[in-house]
């Protein structure tokens, strides 16, 4: 490692602290939490490309991305121990904080690779592979909190009568019948879905790209064990609400990255006429 590799990660971590400092001085100060998500969001976009254009590669920018999301998601947790608070309270703005110090440099980092040419920023292959890695072990933790820590269930009880639910959706048809009739709001049950398909997101996109080489008929088997299976764990041990509807909504976020995985990889071969998961390197080593 020599000095000037040495410098740039002290002042990728410098600046990483100095943005993260405000961040959290705004989530503080500001009641509008969402000015702070959007603090980051532009903080994050101008040292991704800081960082890029000074070290002409994109090793820096993962280490930025990493070390932001790392400490906000600490943040985060720290301000949902410490509930409830007077002083500072944990709203929906604080996962996105988290959420958005890893997407904008990847985002950016990812058109870059799209449109610049030449070799001068090679290397985005390596890059993608650190932050979908970085990306899973962050995954892995949301899917064990939400589904078996503080486990998300649906606004509505078990049936009645005591039975198993094995068709899709009666449950949640049931309390949407039931909730218009009464003139109350549907709210709880939007965000319950949503959250249910977004858990589901980068399952299916991690999986796409993970397994790309595998056969498709074992790929659709892996997308529909996934949900299955956290059901049954849920159903067997009690934490959460193991039931078919959030297995469908599962699979439904799952069906959304495989479509993601096919948006971007199309956007790819379109414009840069190769595959997003070669490098530039491997192009001109199949173009010989």
């Amino acid at each position: 490692m020599n000095k000037r590799t040495v410098n740039i990660s002290s002042l990728v971590l410098l600046l990483s602290l100095l943005s993260l400092i405000t961040t959290i001085c705004l989530y503080y100060l500001m009641p509008m939490h969402y000015v702070s998500v959007v603090f980051a969001a532009v903080a994050s976009l101008i040292l991704a490309h800081f960082f890029l254009e000074s070290s002409l590669n994109y090793d820096y920018n993962f280490l930025h991305a990493a070390s932001m999301t790392l400490t906000t998601l600490a943040f985060s947790a720290a301000v949902y121990l410490v509930q409830p608070n007077n002083w500072i309270t944990f709203d929906f703005w604080l996962p996105c904080l988290v959420l958005v110090n890893w997407i904008v440099p990847f985002l950016y980092c990812t058109l870059r690779d799209l449109f610049d040419r030449g070799p001068r920023f090679d290397g985005y292959h390596k890059f993608f592979n650190r932050m979908c890695i970085f990306f899973t072990l962050i995954y892995i933790f949301v899917i064990a909190k939400q589904y078996f820590i503080t486990p998300i269930v649906p606004p509505y009880h078990k049936l009645s009568f005591g039975a198993h639910n094995f068709v899709p959706f009666m449950a949640t048809a049931g309390y949407i019948e039931q909730t218009l009739k009464a003139g109350s709001s549907l709210n709880e049950l939007i965000l319950y879905v949503v959250q249910l398909i977004c858990l589901g997101v980068p399952f299916g996109y991690l999986t796409r790209v993970a397994m790309r080489k595998l056969n498709f008929v074992f790929r659709i088997i892996i997308y529909f064990l996934f949900p299955a299976a956290l059901e049954v764990i849920q159903y067997y041990t009690g934490l959460g609400r193991g039931d078919i509807d959030d297995c469908v909504f599962s699979l439904i976020g799952i069906l959304i990255g495989v479509i993601l995985f096919h948006i971007m990889n199309t956007i790819f071969q379109t414009i840069a006429a190769r595959d997003f998961m070669i490098s530039r390197a491997q192009q001109k080593k199949f173009h010989f």
